[in-house]
């Protein structure tokens, strides 16, 4: 019941934050009754089975592990070990009985679904940098796991990948992609105050810690990260936005924990834990700020329009190009501009060439309009989209309209009737 949480908050507040970019259960309040006798509040937190999958996936069909070692199988879970990377995604050869110690099958629709994490284990730790991104994308979804890395270390979470490197986290292969996806298993140890601290790059040099430190060494997929992180932080890090949040759970449930008789900490431990919430939101966003890389400065990105035949808004017929518009700008100028498109509601995303050259549709050349086309589709076809600039400083910095790309994006329909 919320152990070495004396505020109650902690895993409900942070599965509330990261929900808006990464899958995580939900979460709320209850007061326990047993047998008519009142037993205080507890935090509610969602099974993470076949009801959870189809909330945040096409479907539930997929292979789910649990990122620790089944009961009994050597190399068990927690204690000494932590940091080894037995369950972190690392590569143990092409046995698949070797992972089968250290990960736990939770469901799968497959017969041999092991093969499925040992090729995504073995892409991702013996390709190069220079091709893993490429590579990997069959196998990883390479953004999600950005959100999920961004979400864990911004909040300090030390039950999770970020700090244990090999259990306390979930990964689901989707049959209709073909790709894992990492996600969280629990928070109730997330902020910490001996944590406020942490890199935004915490643990990425140990290379047992593949998500981190082989993703993290690809330019383009850091910059992608460090996108992320600003938006994670400047959503979920404003106290004006967040101190409301917990304003708000104390509405609710302060005269419960002040009644209730059986709580392992004081009232006042209560109240004064909340205020240390509420520190270390405010001190955990100005250290992040502070590192050189997370303060860059991303190209700002408005005016995104979709034009078919030069009419704004409309919806296209079957093999009808969309052209897409959007105004770019920074201090250091736009190195480059790209268009992420992808046909049905789900599954990578392909890439072309956004242009300020005055010769597809952007307007006059070099007016900061850029300008790039969706290819026709047939009657029917949903196409999602979204726009990524490259500030033209020396880190090469990113930023994504909408911000919650690739989970977030542009969505229109080709139309049925001509």
């Amino acid at each position: 019941n919320s152990f070495q949480d004396p505020s109650f908050f902690r895993e409900v507040f942070y599965l509330h934050q990261i929900r808006n970019h990464t899958p995580a259960a939900k979460a709320n309040f209850v007061q326990l009754f047993i047998n008519g006798e009142h037993w205080g509040l507890y935090p509610n937190v969602q099974q993470l089975n076949k009801d959870f999958l189809k909330e945040w996936f096409f479907s539930n069909d997929g292979t789910n592990w649990r990122a620790d070692a089944p009961t009994g199988s050597s190399g068990g879970g927690g204690g000494p070990g932590w940091g080894d990377g037995t369950a972190a995604l690392n590569y143990l050869g092409d046995d698949t009985t070797q992972y089968k110690k250290y990960y736990t099958l939770k469901s799968t629709g497959k017969p041999q679904p092991w093969k499925d994490l040992v090729e995504t284990c073995k892409i991702l730790n013996t390709t190069s940098a220079a091709n893993l991104e490429n590579a990997l994308a069959d196998y990883l979804d390479i953004d999600r796991a950005l959100w999920f890395l961004a979400s864990e270390i911004i909040y300090t979470d030390d039950d999770g990948y970020a700090y244990k490197g090999k259990m306390d986290y979930y990964i689901y292969r989707d049959e209709e992609t073909g790709r894992i996806t990492p996600y969280d298993y629990d928070g109730n140890s997330a902020m910490e105050t001996a944590a406020v601290n942490w890199s935004p790059f915490y643990n990425e040099t140990k290379v047992n810690y593949p998500l981190l430190n082989k993703l993290l060494a690809v330019p383009n997929i850091r910059q992608r990260y460090l996108a992320h992180m600003r938006t994670l932080i400047q959503e979920g890090l404003d106290t004006s936005k967040v101190n409301p949040v917990l304003n708000n759970y104390v509405a609710m449930v302060d005269t419960i924990v002040q009644n209730d008789t059986k709580k392992t900490t004081t009232y006042a431990a209560f109240k004064n834990e909340v205020q240390v919430l509420k520190n270390f939101i405010l001190n955990r966003k100005n250290y992040l700020l502070s590192n050189t890389e997370v303060n860059k400065v991303g190209p700002t990105i408005t005016e995104t329009k979709f034009f078919v035949n030069n009419i704004e808004g409309k919806k296209p017929n079957a093999d009808e190009e969309v052209i897409v518009t959007t105004k770019l700008s920074n201090a250091n100028g736009i190195d480059h501009a790209s268009l992420y498109f992808s046909t049905g509601i789900y599954g990578k995303f392909s890439k072309s060439s956004m242009y300020d050259d005055g010769l597809h549709n952007d307007g006059a050349a070099n007016d900061g309009t850029f300008g790039g086309i969706l290819p026709g589709n047939p009657a029917g076809t949903w196409v999602r989209y979204y726009i990524e600039a490259v500030a033209g400083n020396t880190a090469k910095t990113a930023a994504y309209d909408p911000v919650g790309a690739e989970h977030d994006v542009y969505v229109y329909q080709v139309n049925y009737n001509q």
